[in-house]
């Protein structure tokens, strides 16, 4: 098992931890008691959403009777899982943030704003002034390097199938100025160019969609399960979608966007001509 950044070593612990109970037929009340904790505490830890230190690790490893070469990798994911996590994004984003790292296909449609894994620093800097005039030059700087350290999942040596829909909005409303958002949409045109990478614009012209009034991302992932999750981001929180129907739901929405979008090709060129 390859050990990642603290976020997704949470996630994969909480699922390994979630996995040696149920194979040796411990409930969730017996890993409670084993911790001397509740159940919603176990809930929370396995899937991802409470940290547990190598201690109570042990504790689990001995309650579930974990051979000693499994468990000294459980150990050692649970070390990770406590570091300090180098990207600092909201509470209620780092789960999203950790599974983007990790997702093996990115689904986004997005109505306003060019999604966070595209942005150049000049365009990512407008937006954060934008939503909070009051960021001084370092916090600016913070999150410019946040949205980058995020981008890197674009250059990995096997990096995620993305498709994205874009409203024509985005293409016109000019975030940070026309020297930024030419630049902007240079940036956009190079990324189609890459063969992971799938960008179409929904022109004005496609009328009402499935997506009327919302914004949202769609993950598929296979670690640490296979899966999905929808993520639609508000201005101080977020909601998250996993139930296998809403998953579905959101799946047909964005096959149906991407039907009533323009084809890349066109996208291409309607990138060039609004440039």
């Amino acid at each position: 098992m390859s050990i990642t950044g603290p976020p997704v070593a949470r996630l994969q612990l909480g699922r390994l931890l979630r996995d040696m109970r149920e194979s040796c037929g411990k409930t969730q009340e017996q890993a409670a008691n084993a911790l001397e904790c509740t159940k919603p505490k176990i809930s929370k830890i396995e899937t991802g959403k409470a940290t547990i230190g190598p201690g109570d690790v042990r504790l689990l490893i001995d309650c579930y009777g974990v051979p000693g070469d499994r468990a000294e990798t459980v150990l050692q994911l649970a070390r990770q899982a406590r570091k300090r996590n180098h990207i600092r994004v909201p509470d209620w984003a780092q789960r999203f943030v950790a599974m983007e790292s990790i997702a093996a296909t990115l689904f986004a449609y997005e109505s306003e704003l060019v999604p966070a894994l595209f942005r150049t620093p000049e365009y990512a800097k407008a937006v954060a002034l934008a939503l909070d005039p009051r960021r001084d030059a370092d916090e600016l700087e913070r999150l410019v390097t946040v949205n980058a350290d995020r981008q890197s999942v674009l250059a990995g040596d096997e990096p995620p199938a993305v498709a994205v829909v874009l409203n024509e909005t985005v293409l016109r409303r000019q975030v940070g100025g026309c020297a930024v958002m030419y630049k902007q949409l240079a940036h956009l045109r190079d990324l189609t160019e890459r063969p992971n990478i799938t960008v179409q614009v929904l022109p004005f012209g496609a009328g009402a969609h499935a997506a009327m009034g919302t914004s949202f991302q769609l993950l598929h992932y296979e670690q640490p399960a296979p899966g999905r999750l929808v993520y639609i981001e508000h201005l101080s929180n977020a909601d998250y979608l996993d139930g296998p129907a809403q998953t579905e739901w959101y799946d047909t929405a964005f096959a149906r966007l991407r039907a009533a979008a323009l084809s890349p090709g066109d996208t291409a060129t309607l990138l060039d001509e609004v440039r």
